[in-house]
């Protein structure tokens, strides 16, 4: 027999919480062609409009459960499943008794949409249900509810899919087990999500905000090859057709909230991996700032006269690089470098709009490069440690464009 997307009623439900020890990953990935002529520049297509969606966790069985688990295996491991999200979830704002046919949860979360299997969790209960309607604050059900629930249980959005084809079981001892799990969502059947919105942007392009944490060193690379002829013998011959180092980037980011895990999974699905660009700071400080700046100026003098003389030529017009400046204050300024020019034994770095406040040593806590870049992979991996904290590994790569 086959399934699709269209009968999640098929699904059975594959309840068993995560060993949070272990944690509870959750991947997407998106498929992007890159296209890169010689001199580096890219072209970029996405081949994927959203990502498929995967689940990887731990669960420790004993007893009862254990039994129910293995049984579970070996009726229904390659066939559709249910499981739940565990790391996200609403409350429920009414209450509903056995038989009722409706939820009520204010606000609606995204995910809540028609045909959507859903999962209801008290302790010691859980219940599959499935969304026929959604209007206003009320969750119109397809079949009646077998138990009650109160205000305040907890609704979870499902992984409607297949586990993999190979999962693997290890015996505690006779009695309890812990056993790998691995789902991947059926295309197209994945719960919605909302789009979110940029936290900064400039001249319409997203920057990434968040700053790396930095108790796992961030690892930077620099890349800037050379193609080079060789014969094995006598002289060889080098080019140089691309003409700017880009900067590489691999970070940890630990210790996310649910909204700033979820903000950095929007953002990713809004790039669709690969394929988008978006300014990243280096949160560094890559400029000694001379003097100061008024609130109309639409430049500012860099230390030392070695920027001018290496990057003075540079066209800005093509090379799209950011400044960001970071004001004691907390207010951060975002613009656009337009020229770089020597002056008295330092360097002018002129942006494409006025600061709309005076720059000085006394209220500038440091000025990072903000070069254009995009992710280096299309997949990302969040990792939730608890169902309140998330980690996730990310790696980014410089472009021209």
């Amino acid at each position: 027999m086959s399934y699709d997307v269209l009968t999640p009623s098929a699904a059975r439900l594959w309840s068993y919480a995560p060993d949070w020890s272990r944690g509870f990953d959750v991947k997407r990935a998106f498929a992007t062609d890159i296209f890169s002529s010689r001199n580096n520049t890219e072209q970029r297509r996405a081949i994927r409009d959203t990502p498929r969606i995967s689940a990887e966790y731990r669960t420790v069985v004993s007893g009862d459960s254990k039994r129910a688990a293995e049984h579970h295996l070996r009726a229904w491991q390659n066939k559709p499943v249910v499981v739940p999200d565990f790391a996200r979830w609403a409350r429920l704002t009414g209450a509903s008794s056995g038989g009722a046919t409706t939820l009520t949860v204010s606000p609606m979360p995204a995910w809540v949409a028609e045909g959507q299997p859903l999962v209801l969790c008290k302790t010691g209960v859980q219940e599959e249900v499935i969304v026929d309607s959604v209007a206003g604050t009320t969750i119109n059900l397809v079949d009646p509810l077998v138990h009650a629930w109160a205000s305040d249980d907890v609704l979870r959005p499902t992984f409607f899919g297949l586990f993999g084809g190979n999962i693997g079981s290890s015996r505690m001892n006779g009695g309890a087990a812990t056993i790998d799990v691995a789902i991947d969502c059926y295309p197209g059947g994945e719960p919605p999500r909302g789009a979110g919105t940029a936290w900064a942007t400039l001249n319409s392009i997203e920057v990434f905000t968040p700053q790396a944490d930095y108790s796992s060193p961030p690892s930077v690379g620099h890349l800037w090859a050379v193609d080079q002829v060789d014969y094995s013998r006598g002289r060889t011959a080098q080019f140089r057709p691309v003409d700017f180092m880009a900067r590489t980037l691999e970070a940890e980011y630990n210790g996310l909230d649910v909204t700033l895990a979820t903000e950095i999974e929007q953002f990713f699905d809004r790039m669709k991996g690969r394929r988008g660009a978006f300014y990243l700071p280096t949160w560094e400080s890559d400029y000694a700032l001379v003097g100061t700046a008024g609130s109309g100026s639409t430049s500012f003098t860099a230390l030392g006269s070695s920027l001018a003389t290496d990057f003075g030529a540079v066209d800005f017009s093509v090379v799209n690089e950011g400044v960001v400046v970071y004001l004691t204050t907390g207010a951060v300024l975002y613009r656009r470098i337009t020229d770089i020019s020597a002056s008295g034994g330092n360097s002018v770095v002129t942006v494409n709009a006025a600061w709309g406040t005076a720059l000085s040593s006394a209220n500038v806590a440091r000025i990072s490069r903000m070069p254009l870049s995009r992710f280096a992979s299309d997949e990302m991996t969040m990792s939730w440690k608890t169902p309140l904290r998330a980690g996730s590994h990310l790696s980014f790569q410089q472009v021209s464009a």
